[in-house]
């Protein structure tokens, strides 16, 4: 069925339901909580349209205009949202919002700092709206350039693909989920990072560690989850268009409407982008970043309060190309590098909320992605198909006011992989069913909580049933204990197994052109990860103040080791045979210094060693140190933003290949540390903003990132070894407009 006809029929069918309306009145109302506490400082919108009003100091707050009955949105902070359906005028002079989590420090029309949590047990670090618009954040790549946790680099010189590290772990070792869906891996992980648009972004939750069981088990240093925008939530119309000195343009167009019947709101993203200046800095005769296009597409539809049931459908398309190596390439030493990545997906879920018990629920998710990549990298071919289907059903049921929580359910995964690698066939086809069970403790902190409520435990386990790796049974365990009701002390540990796709995971290993061998049979990867953390969200002189320390350790079973070391002219690919350890901490901390002026400041220590042909080796291409440095300033009418990151980076090792007496060696070397800075400068009106602002305003780049550049066939050749920016001084400018 054509993606039209799909869209269609559902627009059709969620269109055609429409209630009564009656006549429409204003209303002074005060929002409590089941104890009949007036909750301040939540905001308010009705039927998922119109401004949102604010709580004030006891709770009122005045609607102008209402239909009875109405659906109301009260947003709690913390990215917590509460549904309330109110039948009449009279109901709404009192609106009870059940399930409220009792709101710390709250401060009528102040920002709230809702990165960081007290009261959940998991250690998760939340990215909101306002981060990512201190910076261009034109894509997912690029919203975490303000973030302690995790950083983002490319992975070579030539074919543009991005790479986020986390607890000192690869990217691949992140389940990463979209809308809480697991999603993006397999062979267009590459590119993904940039398959999300910046201004399609609600939030990023970044849960570290294993402590999570429902989604999967392959998230050996936690769980990113990238929230995408809620059609019920956003302004009818948004645009934003950009454009930087290095001739990359792009547009977004955002349209949402809530429908006549207000349980159903449907939302279209349109991105398009293209980067068509060729830049050669250094003068190589190779291109400093790919020429590229991407035409990006979703397509939302939500229903929510049409009685106990809610759902959710989301249509994704996205096309990217890409093309880089040599400027005017040479005939007798080409080198070209050509990617062609294509993905539609069809996701949605269904949750039944209408059961006799409070707290009991039922729902369901599904996807079917299909994923295509084409790509020529030199004398390498590769020719990528990847079709793939999920399904999960979640049971929850909460007991003792919502303190003790059981899941459980049962998944079924079917992924058929077709790859075609310089004339060899890698094909694949995995079919995993799966069941997984949570038990939660986390009561209401206190005050003068016993000690034995200070307490919270989430416990989980999860049994994937694999065609090719057999059973699988992944633990975890994480338990919180709080100090005060702002200070939170976390442990966890957990057990993880991951399926490996040894070419797009390790793709710049691969596009050197060299000769690549499989020593034996691929295992799937198996990981333990364990770790501390701390949190104080407390006030220095009535102003913000927290402080972040994350420790954890992963140590693998089987990792795929990828070695280009010890043979010059081949990769190997094989199992772990020996140990493998990453260490990271990190500590960072925040502090509103005056009015609207806020500064963050992080440091991060990674340590990795493996084994390599019997020896232990440290991991290349990590900085073991980085420091950054985050500062940003709000005006008191809200109408100037100025935002500056500096970004410190340690000491990493690199390979190098030379010529000694005629014949080729390599040898590592070690690269100097480097800072860079970004700033950017927003202007606020009523209806649109303007920013300016400028990238890696140090001109720190690695001056030769392609060795062996005049011959791409020989054993000198190599595109891999990049530590450092690739591209100079970047200016660029934007505009946001909000049609409210």
């Amino acid at each position: 069925m054509k993606i039209k006809h799909i869209l269609l029929f559902y627009i059709l069918i969620l269109s055609g339901s429409i209630f009564g309306q009656n006549e429409q009145t204003g209303i002074k109302s005060q929002l409590i909580d089941q104890s009949g506490t007036p909750i301040i400082g939540a905001w308010i919108s009705v039927n998922h349209a119109g401004p949102k009003v604010q709580t004030d100091e006891n709770g009122y707050f005045i609607l102008n205009s209402v239909t009875w009955p109405a659906h109301l949105d009260v947003d709690l902070g913390d990215e917590n949202i509460v549904h309330v359906d109110v039948v009449d005028a009279t109901a709404a002079l009192k609106i009870t919002a059940n399930k409220v989590v009792e709101l710390k420090e709250v401060v009528i029309k102040e920002k709230v700092n809702r990165e960081l949590n007290t009261l959940e047990t998991r250690n998760v670090e939340t990215i909101g709206k306002r981060e990512f618009q201190k910076a261009a954040c034109c894509r997912l790549s690029e919203s975490f350039d303000n973030s302690g946790s995790v950083s983002v680099s490319e992975t070579d010189a030539v074919t543009g693909a991005k790479e986020m590290e986390i607890l000192g772990l690869r990217g691949i070792y992140s389940l990463m989920t979209l809308d809480n869906m697991p999603d993006f891996s397999g062979i267009n992980y590459p590119f993904a990072l940039d398959m999300i648009p910046g201004t399609w972004l609600n939030q990023v939750a970044i849960s570290k560690g294993i402590s999570n069981a429902i989604n999967g088990s392959n998230g050996f240093s936690g769980q990113v989850n990238i929230g995408l925008k809620n059609p019920f939530e956003e302004p009818p119309l948004f645009v934003n268009v950009y454009g930087n000195t290095m001739g990359r343009f792009e547009a977004n167009v955002h349209l949402n409407k809530v429908l006549k019947n207000p349980a159903f709101a449907t939302g279209l993203f349109v991105h398009g982008s293209k980067n068509f200046v060729k830049t050669d800095y250094n003068n190589d005769n190779y291109l400093d970043m790919p020429l590229s296009s991407q035409f990006n597409v979703l397509y939302k539809i939500a229903m929510n309060g049409l009685g106990p049931w809610e759902s959710g459908l989301s249509v994704h398309f996205v096309k990217d190309q890409r093309e880089a190596g040599q400027a005017n390439v040479d005939p007798e030493h080409p080198y070209v590098a050509k990617s062609d990545a294509q993905r539609f997906a069809i996701s949605g879920n269904t949750g039944y909320v209408g059961f006799d018990k409070e707290g009991r629920t039922m729902g369901f998710k599904y996807q079917y992605s299909n994923n295509l990549l084409d790509a020529n990298y030199g004398a390498l071919n590769y020719a990528g198909k990847q079709s793939k289907g999920y399904f999960q059903a979640l049971y929850e049921d909460r007991f003792d006011e919502g303190n003790h929580i059981i899941y459980a359910g049962g998944s079924l995964l079917a992924e058929k992989l077709e790859q075609v690698i310089s004339n060899g066939d890698y094909d694949r086809k995995e079919f995993v069913p799966g069941v997984y069970a949570e038990y939660s403790y986390n009561p209401e902190i206190t005050a003068d909580a016993r000690f034995v409520k200070r307490f919270g435990l989430v416990a989980t386990i999860r049994a994937d049933f694999h065609n090719l790796y057999g059973t699988q049974v992944a633990p975890t365990l994480t338990a919180k204990y709080n100090l005060t009701q702002d200070q939170v002390v976390r442990a966890n540990i957990g057990k993880g197994y991951r399926t490996p796709y040894f070419f797009t995971d390790n793709i710049s290993s691969f596009v050197n052109g060299r000769q690549f061998s499989i020593a034996n049979e691929l295992e799937a990867e198996e990981a333990i990860n364990y770790g501390i953390s701390y949190v104080l969200k407390s006030k220095i002189s009535d102003r913000n103040f927290t402080v972040n320390g994350d420790l954890y350790q992963t140590r693998f079973q089987n990792q795929i080791i990828v070695d280009q070391e010890s043979d010059l002219n081949s990769v190997r690919v094989s199992n772990l045979d020996g140990n493998s350890e990453t260490t990271s901490g990190l500590i960072s901390s925040s502090y509103d210094v005056i009015d609207g002026f806020n500064v963050k400041v992080a440091y991060k220590w990674n340590h990795i060693v493996f084994d390599q042909q019997g020896v232990e080796v440290h991991k290349m291409l990590v900085p073991k140190h980085r420091v950054l440095l985050a500062l940003h300033y709000t005006t008191w009418d809200q109408n100037w933003e100025f935002s500056n990151t500096t970004t410190w980076l340690g000491n990493q090792e690199y390979l190098v290949r030379t010529l000694e007496n005629g014949n080729a060696i390599q040898q590592r070397h070690e690269a100097k540390p480097y800072l860079t800075t970004n700033a950017q400068v927003t202007r606020k009106f009523k209806a649109f903003d303007i920013y300016v602002g400028g990238e890696n305003l140090t001109n720190e780049r690695q001056k030769l990132p392609i060795q062996g550049m005049d011959n791409p066939q020989g054993s000198l050749f190599d595109v891999s070894q990049v530590y450092a920016p690739l591209m100079g001084i970047r200016g660029y400018v934007g505009l946001r407009w909000t049609l409210f």
